[in-house]
């Protein structure tokens, strides 16, 4: 866990070896490129455009681009490894048994943190037909208490009429069914942590978004710079600023422009 993935490694690779180079070996004859592909350049791959103006700062642009990728991976396969771990957790001691292990979508997970108990599916199964879960302080009973509010309009309807029909329906689709069911009861001490797995994994995928947001940043800053710096003369000043929040948290980089004296 935590290293960085073959992705971001090969980026990272990619923009050194692009940028790592003489930058007089970029300097074209006159007229040269114009502005506008300049920042283009920087915006499809950071330092480019720099690189094709023999500015040093190149490097700077291609070296946070690799930290930032490098950052977003180790931070994504955290999220994923807390995932599988909230996962098999729930497996072991909050699903009931089941012939088979299915893993759903995050909203079956969700509902495993919010709510103790599954409640049946079918409360008695030795009677034909469906007979919905009735305890609403369970996930499949409060389903089938929002069913009937949405159907029977107050009513109170025998099976095999239409809006009976119509609220087993809703309940069908929504509720939980075998191989589906869970009871945290008794062990409300794995619950807990079950809810703080959910918490970490999804701290550690929230921060991988920001990284891919400090990402686009750096690719918009360094077209910016690229832009400006062809067509305004001045001195450009980069500066790496560490992180503010925690040792966790990225890199950033701040650009200043001197115009010349």
């Amino acid at each position: 866990m935590g290293r960085p993935s073959r992705t971001s490694t090969t980026l990272a690779a990619l923009a050194l070896t692009m940028l790592a180079g003489p930058a007089t070996a970029q300097v074209q004859a006159s007229p040269g490129p114009s502005p506008a592909s300049l920042a283009g350049r920087s915006l499809v791959l950071p330092g480019w455009g720099q690189r094709s103006q023999g500015q040093r700062r190149a490097l700077a642009y291609a070296a946070v681009e690799a930290a930032l990728w490098s950052f977003w991976a180790r931070l994504h396969d955290q999220g994923a490894d807390l995932r599988g771990e909230y996962r098999d957790l729930a497996w072991r001691t909050g699903r009931l048994p089941a012939a088979e292990r299915r893993d759903p979508a995050w909203a079956y997970y969700e509902a495993l943190s919010k709510w103790t108990r599954s409640g049946a599916f079918d409360r008695d199964a030795s009677q034909p037909g469906l007979q919905p879960e009735e305890d609403a302080s369970t996930f499949n009973g409060s389903v089938w208490s929002l069913a009937k509010g949405i159907h029977f309009g107050g009513a109170s309807p025998a099976p095999g009429d239409p809006s009976y029909a119509a609220a087993l329906a809703w309940y069908r689709e929504r509720a939980y069914a075998e191989g589906f069911l869970w009871d945290w009861r008794g062990r409300e001490g794995d619950l807990a942590e079950y809810r703080q797995l959910i918490r970490r994994s999804d701290d550690r995928f929230r921060d991988a978004t920001a990284a891919l947001g400090a990402v686009l940043g750096n690719h918009l800053l360094s077209g910016a710079d690229a832009f400006v710096s062809a067509r305004v003369p001045g001195t450009a000043e980069l500066r790496l600023l560490g992180p503010s929040v925690g040792p966790s948290r990225p890199l950033w980089l701040t650009l200043s422009w001197r115009p010349p004296t």
